[in-house]
């Protein structure tokens, strides 16, 4: 079962979209695996994608903390919400059928409660300057805590949602 079986990726690339307008985060679906099957949809702050081009600092930061957090919400099953190696928030939410993840939906690339950049990381890996790094994020989204947990909960229940419709069309 892949994550096409559930929604056309049009379907699925709305849904990143309701959460990026929502809450201002990059979203995204990922299949089973971890890769983002509905192309990048526009990124909720300007630090992300300055970080992103560069391959080191996206494979250290943002694939890292990607497959230590698919591992882990395999393992448990359940929503989780952490910060990327950059201290920024991310949320991961399986997509779970007949017992076996099928895909995760998150986002990812705010601030949570009194956490900074990590800013030597980030230079050592991009390049990006402390300076640079406090500009592009000057207007990044800031959640509390309950915010960001509110943010995962509000993710869960549209799979939920998801989910039981795609049950509903199996019967």
């Amino acid at each position: 079962m892949h994550m096409t079986d559930i929604l056309p990726v049009a379907a699925w690339a709305a849904l990143e979209q309701e959460i990026l307008e929502k809450f201002q985060i990059n979203a995204h679906a990922y299949t089973e695996t971890g890769a983002p099957f509905t192309g990048h949809p526009p990124f909720g702050n300007r630090f992300c994608p300055a970080l992103r081009q560069h391959k080191t600092a996206a494979g250290t930061i943002c694939a890292g903390v990607n497959q230590a957090l698919g591992l882990e919400v395999r393992q448990s099953g359940q929503p989780e919400v952490t910060d990327c190696d950059a201290g920024l928030m991310v949320v991961c939410v399986p997509v779970v059928v007949e017992g076996t993840m099928v895909g995760m939906v998150g986002g990812c690339g705010a601030i949570v409660d009194d956490a900074e950049p990590e800013t030597f990381l980030i230079e050592k890996t991009s390049g990006i300057t402390e300076d640079q790094v406090a500009e592009l994020c000057s207007d990044m989204p800031r959640f509390s805590g309950a915010e960001a947990q509110e943010i995962s909960d509000y993710i869960a229940a549209r799979v939920a949602e998801i989910l039981k419709d795609y049950t509903a069309r199996q019967a």
